[in-house]
């Protein structure tokens, strides 16, 4: 399935952080609904397996095999899932899709199914990498947006203003976007708290949202603010 132009296109775009076979987002797709066809019943233990084995492949696309083939069988994760999906994260993961995809598809669902998941997850904002730290603020973005564990997403927040990793950062202001739907007096303030160690971009997309004026006036707070930049990433 690999097509050239694809693998230039797609390693061009990460700026060569992650190599790519060359295959479109849609086939891979359809190898992940093939492979469930073919044996979605071995056993829950062997597919988790084979999943984990994906994520730690090198290629985007086996990534993106395996956070798919993980989310055909979430009726089926077993406990252990959050665990070992924390040393995973820390031996192969390293783009940002990557992380989202895991932190949308994988812990958002565990920790609606399971709410001892939460503090779990929450907790990968202390974690040392960065990816994990990044992870912790995507997988509450769709519990933010309708005002759920707002508490535990300001929480994450004051850990991660405090990294000057860029993706850690956007990831920051992604959830706090989701929140000033929900909560923009809470946005707002926790905005004004860290001015001076919010990165200007993850500012910008946490305040995307919000009517005009309220943009240009923090905006305006922040140029005067002062924020270290910190060594940027890929």
């Amino acid at each position: 399935m690999a097509d050239p132009a694809v693998k230039a296109g797609g390693e061009r775009y990460f700026k060569g952080v992650i190599p790519f076979i060359g295959v479109k987002a849609p086939r891979v797709r359809d190898v992940a609904r093939a492979l469930y066809t073919d044996h979605g019943t071995l056993p829950t233990d062997t597919l988790v397996d084979a999943a984990l084995a994906l994520l730690r492949a090198p290629h985007m696309e086996e990534k993106q095999l395996a956070v798919l083939l993980l989310e055909r069988i979430k009726r089926r994760w077993p406990s252990s899932l959050l665990a070992r999906l924390e040393s995973v994260f820390d031996e192969a993961v390293d783009d940002w899709a990557t992380c989202d995809g895991i932190a949308g598809r994988v812990l958002h669902p565990l920790m609606a199914r399971d709410v001892t998941c939460i503090a779990r997850v929450a907790a990968w904002s202390r974690a040392a990498n960065p990816w994990r730290q990044r992870a912790a603020a995507v997988a509450f973005v769709k519990s933010a947006r309708h005002g759920a564990h707002t508490d535990v997403v300001l929480t994450i927040c004051a850990r991660l203003v405090q990294r000057p990793d860029r993706f850690v950062q956007l990831g920051m202001g992604w959830v706090l976007r989701e929140l000033s739907l929900a909560d923009r007096a809470a946005t707002l303030a926790f905005l004004r708290e860290h001015l001076a160690q919010v990165r200007r971009e993850a500012l910008r997309y946490a305040i995307e949202k919000m009517p005009a004026r309220e943009q240009a006036a923090i905006l305006a707070e922040h140029a005067g603010a002062s924020v270290p930049r910190g060594r940027p990433r890929r």
